[in-house]
């Protein structure tokens, strides 16, 4: 009895975006009176694309989720359509 070998899924390779990160600060907004919350701004800069600004929550900030949502929103401007005409 012959046994082939499992054939393993392929992944679709993501790809990958050089990205600067310009600036990451803390602030402090009041979404209700008496309620501070903490959120950290990230603003980065990627290649053919202008800067832009995430805001993330402190207490759920880490590396990894900052990279995972800048990757989103690079995604998500690149299937942006810029609007031009004739003036």
């Amino acid at each position: 009895m012959s046994t082939l070998p499992e054939k393993k899924e392929e992944t679709p390779e993501k790809k990958e975006y050089a990205v600067t990160i310009l600036r990451r600060v803390e602030i402090v907004t009041h979404p209700r009176i008496g309620e501070p919350l903490e959120q950290k701004r990230i603003t980065y800069v990627a290649a053919g694309l202008a800067p832009a600004t995430l805001t993330i929550i402190v207490d759920q900030y880490s590396l990894e989720l900052e990279k995972k949502r800048i990757r989103a929103d690079i995604e998500r401007r690149l299937m942006l359509k810029a609007e031009s005409y004739r003036v």
